[in-house]
């Protein structure tokens, strides 16, 4: 299995003004191969094919696929042109290099150029230049090369601000609608209490609470994942979530009194256990919100999969 990192050179292949087809062919093999191979960095170096019927198909996927891509601008060829600017639009890490640095764009000439003499005299220099790029390469593989790069870096940029607030605000609506829950907590415990008094007064009389928890925003970041959890978190916010619904539905029962006993003993024993589950969220939560406001929070590689039973991961394994 071959584990080496691919190197693409897209270069003119027949003569133009600067260099016969010979000329060309001897600096890829003598020049531009030996700088990328002998830089001990773990790469190939393969060279673009005439560019005519499929070989154009293979070009493509060269200049897709490959860890990193140099384009030769000398005499500025139309199909190397086109080629790097394809190159640019895809991905980062393409190294510029020319006889005369007249032959690079004035736009690019900020980024990764190296310039070279045909005669190959200076060998030894570019294949040291070359080589402190792949490593500056490797250290930063994301580091925007182009202007191109650098607009889409900036608008990614832009993006993530944006969703990142996005995601503050929904975290912070999170906890006030926690917050809100814990209070509503001592608000139907008291309840339950006064009903009691009037029971004993008149075993007909009852006092019920309009009180309901919220869960939308709780709803809302288990349906969307839009912050990644923890497994251990993410579980038990959904229990907390099922719990909720579980309250609300008891809660909707006391007025009826053939449960309003049943109801309030159920209550008057869940409830202080519920208003631990709801602290204990809010706490981590806030934890979260704080992190990921400080750029500190570390989101799990994958998402986590809340699965209602253990024997859907069979179903999952045999898709």
């Amino acid at each position: 299995m071959n584990n080496k990192k691919k190197c693409f050179v897209i270069m003119p292949v027949s003569k133009t003004k600067s260099c016969t087809e010979a000329e060309w062919t001897g600096i890829f093999e003598h020049m531009v191969k030996p700088a990328v191979t002998g830089s001990r960095l773990g790469f190939e170096c393969e060279r673009a094919k005439p560019r005519s019927g499929a070989f154009i198909k293979d070009i493509l996927e060269g200049l897709n696929r490959s860890e990193v891509v140099i384009a030769d601008l000398t005499n500025r060829n139309p199909n190397v042109c086109y080629e790097l600017g394809i190159r640019h639009t895809l991905k980062n890490r393409t190294i510029l290099i020319a006889q005369n640095i007249d032959d690079v764009p004035s736009d690019l000439q900020s980024y990764w150029v190296v310039v070279y003499k045909k005669d190959l005299t200076g060998a030894s220099e570019f294949k040291k230049k070359v080589r402190d790029i792949l490593k500056e390469m490797q250290k930063d593989p994301k580091k925007p090369d182009s202007p191109v790069a650098d607009f889409l870096h900036l608008k990614n940029i832009d993006i993530i601000a944006y969703e990142k607030s996005e995601n503050l605000q929904k975290l912070t609506a999170l906890i006030s609608e926690l917050s809100y829950n814990i209070t509503f907590i001592d608000n139907i415990l008291n309840t339950v209490k006064e009903s009691k008094e009037l029971r004993k007064q008149d075993k007909n009389k009852f006092r019920v609470s309009n009180l309901r928890f919220c869960n939308a925003c709780l709803e809302l970041l288990l349906s969307t994942f839009y912050v990644k959890l923890p497994q251990n978190l993410l579980k038990d916010t959904k229990t907390t979530n099922d719990s909720i619904r579980t309250i609300n539905a008891r809660l909707d029962l006391w007025g009826n009194p053939v449960f309003t006993e049943d109801v309030e003993k159920r209550l008057k024993e869940d409830l202080p256990k519920f208003k631990e589950q709801l602290i204990s969220a809010l706490r981590r939560i806030d934890k979260i919100r704080i992190d990921y406001s400080n750029d500190n929070y570390l989101e799990p590689e994958t998402p986590i999969i809340l699965l209602s039973s253990p024997e859907h991961e069979e179903f999952l394994k045999a898709t």
